[in-house]
């Protein structure tokens, strides 16, 4: 078996890592959680606020742990091609987010040969994508469509928040760019995405939606050729 490479002996160490610390984070999180539900009536507000302001900065720190977990399971994990329902797969994608009052449309959706999971992740991070980036002034509104484009797959995924113009779309897709956008975390969503994509030899598209918003077209192959991360260059 060859040496491990300096990017992989990186990806393995940043896997170590937030595995280890989302741990403790959970517990200490935990705690503050308990200790503002028995003392948070009897000290004064600003305290109070201190806390949970406290217990929701250590949420969120969990959170991009766990985004770093998907991102290099992304990058590393094995993939297995087999058939999959896109429809279904949108269905266990949104389990895994919070739509609160948000509107899922599903409308006609491939059978594609990919590697379930890769299609479940980079469906869930689209999702989470969407949420998080949605338009103030009424709830999220989000479309997953299919279209046939001849040798792929065109699966895309369209919300109704503020887009990204035509030059930072390139950005978008690097890792830990979130270009001023409204929510949390390292930016990896979409390049979580764009890994799964590369490694079946496919592609991740970003594209203005239809009066306003992001339409992120994920390009299957419908003869993939899984590809090892990184032998692309």
């Amino acid at each position: 078996m060859p040496d491990p490479t300096e990017d992989e002996r990186l990806v393995r160490f940043a896997r170590i890592v937030a595995h280890g610390m989302r741990n403790p984070l959970a517990i200490a999180t935990g705690m503050l959680d308990l200790l503002d539900r028995q003392v948070g009536d009897a000290i004064d507000v600003e305290l109070r606020d201190l806390l949970r302001r406290s217990s929701d900065a250590l949420r969120r720190a969990g959170d991009q742990l766990l985004q770093l977990q998907r991102y290099t399971a992304a990058a590393r994990d094995e993939l297995v091609l087999d058939e999959v329902d896109v429809a279904d797969a949108v269905d266990e994608a949104a389990e895994g987010v919070d739509l609160g009052e948000a509107t899922l449309h599903v409308e006609d959706l491939p059978l594609l040969l990919a590697d379930r999971r890769a299609v479940v992740r980079a469906l869930h991070e689209l999702l989470d994508n969407a949420l998080r980036h949605a338009a103030d002034g009424g709830p999220p509104r989000i479309v997953v469509s299919g279209a046939d484009e001849g040798e792929a797959w065109a699966i895309a995924v369209t919300d109704d928040g503020p887009g990204i113009p035509a030059d930072q779309r390139a950005a978008a897709l690097s890792e830990g760019e979130r270009l001023g956008r409204t929510g949390d975390g390292f930016g990896l969503g979409l390049p979580t995405a764009r890994i799964l994509l590369r490694r079946h030899g496919g592609e991740v598209r970003l594209e203005d939606a239809p009066g306003g918003g992001l339409r992120v077209v994920l390009v299957w192959p419908k003869a993939p050729l899984l590809v090892e991360e990184g032998a692309q260059g």
